[in-house]
């Protein structure tokens, strides 16, 4: 659009141009040539979305003026010929703005051009129908534009809905596949840990020592630090809670937050967590994430069985809550 607009910029200027034996005096006609040069420039210099409604302004007033000034030294007696290129540079002019997003200003335009020239008309030999005719270009370039806009703008929509569906099913894909590695990797992390004991638990000749029987404990409880611990659950954590527990202590991982903390807070978080379990040597250790949108982001609290001691509180506040 860019280059053929240029093009026929250039070419109206030149039949004007040549023309000039017919328009007298020829100095607003050549001013006119002036205002459409640039207003072909701003009209074509790129910019996203529509065309600003500054620039849109500036080529609405430039049809007016170039439409007074050139109808002002027009011919009244005969046929104008090349020397009313106006009428084409005006609907080249009008063309762009609606193609650009403008359809109402450009329209608008047309009405403008279209009053001024069968004004001019229908004060010379040419009369009232002449004027109208003279016209009849920049209706109808205008309404093939306004068409072409329409058609284009449903494309566009069409192309956003399939690249939004296309996107879509790309996400949709995306999630099940990293569910199904997810699990994939859990049932694998399950039966590593899982399957000797549970294999000595179905083998109806073997009786279970103490040892055993509290590796199994040990072991159902990772899994609820896993299950229930969520984010709470790190490998230092998981391993500092399985230690603890072997000393007597009874932990509690619990994750009612349902929405990851930052990487800085959540290096705090297990460092500390993994801290108070190691110093702990019997009571309970209880680590909370709580919901989002509270003041605190996680607690952790570590009593022990005798009542004279005072319990262990450590808070860490949620920076992104209100």
């Amino acid at each position: 659009m860019t280059l053929l607009c240029s093009v026929f910029a250039l070419l109206h200027v030149i039949l004007g141009a040549l023309s000039l034996d017919m328009v007298s005096p020829a100095w607003p006609s050549v001013m006119a040539m002036a205002i459409y040069l640039a207003a072909t420039v701003v009209v074509l210099v790129p910019s996203p979305g529509k065309l600003p409604l500054g620039r849109t302004a500036a080529v609405l007033s430039a049809v007016v003026v170039m439409t007074v000034l050139v109808n002002s030294a027009l011919p009244t007696d005969e046929w104008p010929g090349y020397a009313s290129w106006h009428l084409a540079a005006t609907y080249t002019l009008l063309v762009v703005v609606n193609l650009r997003g403008r359809v109402a200003v450009s329209w608008l335009g047309a009405v403008l051009s279209v009053g001024l020239v069968t004004w001019w008309a229908s004060g010379t030999t040419l009369g009232l129908v002449s004027g109208l005719l003279m016209n009849v270009a920049t209706v109808g370039w205008l309404t093939i534009a306004t068409l072409i806009g329409r058609l284009l703008n449903s494309n566009d929509r069409q192309v956003s809905d399939y690249a939004d569906d296309a996107r879509a099913a790309a996400d949709w894909y995306a999630a099940e596949r990293a569910f199904n590695v997810s699990q994939t990797e859990w049932l694998a992390h399950v039966k590593s840990l899982a399957l000797p004991s549970l294999a000595k638990i179905a083998n109806a000749g073997h009786e279970l020592t103490s040892t055993e029987r509290q590796e199994l404990r040990l072991i159902e409880a990772q899994f609820r630090d896993e299950i229930r611990g969520r984010l709470l659950a790190t490998d230092e954590v998981v391993e500092a809670a399985r230690r603890a527990r072997e000393r007597g202590v009874t932990v509690q991982l619990l994750d009612d937050r349902r929405q990851d903390l930052t990487p800085r807070m959540m290096a705090a978080v297990s460092e500390k967590v993994v801290s108070v379990l190691n110093q702990a040597r019997g009571g309970t250790v209880t680590a909370r994430a709580r919901p989002e949108g509270a003041a605190t982001a996680v607690t952790i609290l570590a009593t022990t069985s005798d009542a004279q001691e005072e319990p262990t509180l450590v808070e860490f506040a949620d920076l992104r809550a209100d």
